[in-house]
Parts: C-alpha cells; structure tokens; sequence
C-alpha cells in the first residue's frame, strides 16, 4: 500500500516535470516575440512589440512600455491568424476527428482538447512557442487540496467546488472521446494534464465571439464555456483594478487589439483591466487577489434573513418577501469598505414593518423615513447580522494559525477571509 502511493506521487511527479519542460523553455517569451513575427511581419503588431517582458517585484511577470505611451493608444494588436479560437480547433485534425464523429464539446473543451494535443507534440507543434510561455501550473481552485480548499470562505467555496466539479465532468467526456475514438493517444487523458490545459483556457482567454457557422460542432448551452480564445503575448499583461482600455477584435483590421485610455511613460508597467471583479471572481477566475481591491463586497441572501426573522419575530414573512421581490430588494444585499448597501439596509426597514406600514412599503423604497420605530429596528437587524457573518469569517480566519509562513494557496484563503473581516467591521463600526 505504501509502495502504491510512492509509486502515484512519483508518476506525478513525472507529469509535473513533463509540463514544465514542455511548458518553460529558456527566454520563452522573447522566442514568443520572434515567432509570432514570422508567422506574421512586424507591421502587423503596431506597438505591441514596444511592450516587453520583465518581472517585477510586487506582481511577478508583467509588460513594461519601452517608450510613452498616450492615452487612446493601441498598444495590443494580434492578427486573428494567430488566435486559438473554435474555428482553429474544429480546422486541425483533433478538430476533424471530433468533427468526424459529430462529437459535441462546449468552445472550452475544444480548446482544450487542442491545447492537450499541441503540448504532446512538442517542439513539433506549430503554438511550441506560444505553448512555452505559458505557466506549468496555476492557483486556481482546481489546484486546491480538500484542505485548502475547506479553508476558503463559504461561498467562495461553494463556487469553487462547482467550477471543480464541472472541469471534472468535462474531463471525463474528453477523455471517453479519445478512449472510443483515438486511443493510441490515451496517455492525453490524465487529469493533470487536462486540469491544466482546462485552466489555462479558463484564466487566459479573451472574449472572442464564437465563429458563426460551428453551431452544430459545438454546445453553447454553457454561456460561460463559449466565445472563448487563445491570444499569445496578450496574456502576459497584468490586472489592475483601476486600469481604463478597450479591447476586442477589429473587424476591419481582422486583429485583437487593446486600446489603453491611460499614460505611460518609459519602464512603466502596463496594466489591462479584466473586469470590475472583486477578490473572490479574480482568484475563481484567475487565480489571484489584489490588495486594497475597490470592488470588493460582502454578501448576503435573502436566505440570511430567516434566522434573523426567528430572532426579531419577524411577522407576515411571506408578504414582506414578495414586496423583496417586487422592488428588487433580494439582490445587491451587501456591504463594502464604505458600510451596508441601500439596499440591504432598505430590505431590513420592510422586514421591521407591522402589517400597517407595509401597505406603505413603497414610501420606504423611495427613501422616506416610516418611523424611528422602523429605522431601530433596521439597524438592530443589520448589527446582529453583521457581527453573526464576522463571527464566522474570524473562526475560519482562526484555522490559518497566526505566525506560520502561508503557501500560496493558504495565502489566497487569508486574503479572502481578511477581506470579509475588515469589510463586516468597517460596516458594523458605521452602525454603532
């Protein structure tokens, strides 16, 4: 038995050490830089190659401008011919065998069923270089053991457990495709190796919409799998939660292109903006947390009210849910570094409503003061649910023992956690 799972870490050990010799080569990136100019020319790329690559202290690999950069600025342009979309895949000849078969798979799959199938190629695939750049490994839940993972926030746990589950099953249905259908290439069904190639499409993908013509070639009843690409260099730009740009694809110029609103100037690191995600979506998503993210929020359900209505004898639950409901006041419950959202605060106002005051439930909606009967009530209610979540957040917090030195998953966990600490005690600070 001890013998059986030397034996299991030392095959993944091998499977490891396969990824990154095939996925780290020395100078990766600027070998990346030369061959996407000879599968192109260097007119096709503008400014891009004015962006090179350097590792930075405070966020690792990054790209820094080698000159001023202007507002309204292209400083990303990649011709569609060096994009791994849908079409890329469904046109090579993993592609053809799926298409062949009429075997269905979601725009993520296929990409990263090709990206399983160019990396076992090796130095003989096309995207070698572009395969090269990419990390051997992420921070992505998926990554998680049982332990770290149980160490995350509830509902960061939740997602994430979900998202692992659905890499799971997509897994599996690639790799009975390959066992029916191409089973001399069995060895590409290992979950280590598809776990990488699923979460190097899932962190690194740009929003490209799926080619019109593939509908019957691929499922997208996922929203979340399709429109779905590949864009080498692109991905070696760093978040910032603060960063302004444009980007998409060109249809006049047929090339992805990023258009900065900011100003650089020399040995600057330039930023792109993900999205307006707070922590939980950028470690989900991406694999990581920023410091001091303005996005960040902490939310609550309607769910969270029922506890709360036995305690505060809540009366005429079932009417006051459907007012929730009608003015929208079931979502958006949350609070941030700047205190209890409107709308939760509101939501509390109608639980603490008598039958009277909740014929008049549209008056409170529209921000008038019922009595200051309601208005203690509302701000009781937000206090003890508030110190109820920052309880548990702390007792969560407790598993990480202070002092030690945290691995980067362990890491991730302790910012999420201290971002639900320092939000829930800010807000409870502006109740009292």
């Amino acid at each position: 038995m001890r013998r059986g799972r030397a034996g299991r870490c030392r095959k993944r050990h091998k499977i490891r050490q396969t990824l990154q010799t095939i996925v780290k080569g020395d100078d990766s990136c600027g070998k990346l830089r030369k061959w996407m100019v000879s599968q192109s020319s260097k007119a096709d790329f503008g400014d891009t190659l004015d962006l090179v690559p350097f590792n930075f202290p405070d966020t690792g690999r990054g790209l820094k401008t080698k000159k001023s950069i202007s507002p309204g600025t292209v400083i990303i342009s990649i011709p569609l011919s060096l994009l791994v979309t849908t079409s890329t895949v469904l046109n090579s000849p993993v592609g053809l065998l799926v298409k062949r078969w009429k075997v269905v798979f979601t725009p993520q799959q296929l990409l990263s069923l090709f990206l399983l199938t160019e990396l076992d190629k090796g130095e003989h695939s096309q995207w070698y270089l572009f395969i090269s750049s990419l990390p051997s490994d992420y921070t992505l839940p998926h990554y998680f053991s049982t332990e770290e993972l149980n160490v995350l926030p509830l509902h960061v746990l939740l997602a994430a457990q979900q998202m692992i589950q659905r890499c799971r099953h997509a897994h599996r249905q690639v790799a009975k495709f390959i066992a029916v259908h191409w089973k001399d290439h069995e060895h590409l069904t290992s979950w280590e190796k598809f776990r990488w190639a699923w979460c190097t499409v899932n962190s690194r993908a740009v929003f490209v919409e799926t080619e019109a013509g593939v509908e019957g070639f691929v499922d997208l009843s996922m929203k979340s799998e399709n429109n779905v690409a590949l864009c080498p260099y692109l991905d070696l730009l760093n978040h910032a939660s603060t960063a302004r740009m444009q980007a998409g694809l060109n249809q006049a110029t047929r090339k992805y292109e990023i258009v900065t609103e900011d100003a650089y100037e020399p040995h600057d690191q330039v930023f792109i903006k993900y999205g307006p995600h707070d922590n939980t979506a950028l470690f989900l998503h991406y694999g990581f947390t920023l410091p001091f993210n303005i996005h960040n929020s902490f939310i609550f359900s309607v769910d969270d009210f029922i506890p709360l209505c036995k305690r505060f004898q809540v009366v005429c639950w079932d009417k006051k849910q459907e007012v929730l409901v009608k003015h929208e006041l079931n979502r958006e419950l949350s609070c941030t570094m700047e205190g209890v959202s409107w709308n939760l605060m509101c939501a509390l106002k109608i639980l603490s409503m008598n039958w009277d005051q909740l014929q008049k439930s549209e008056r409170a909606v529209m921000g008038e003061e019922l009595s200051p009967a309601v208005e203690l009530s509302a701000r009781r209610m937000a206090q003890h649910l508030i110190r109820q979540a920052l309880a548990k957040s702390q007792a969560q917090l407790a598993k990480l023992l202070p002092g030690e030195a945290l691995s980067p998953h362990l890491s991730i966990a302790h910012t999420l956690l201290m971002d639900e600490v320092n939000i829930l005690t800010v807000s409870l600070q502006a109740l009292t």
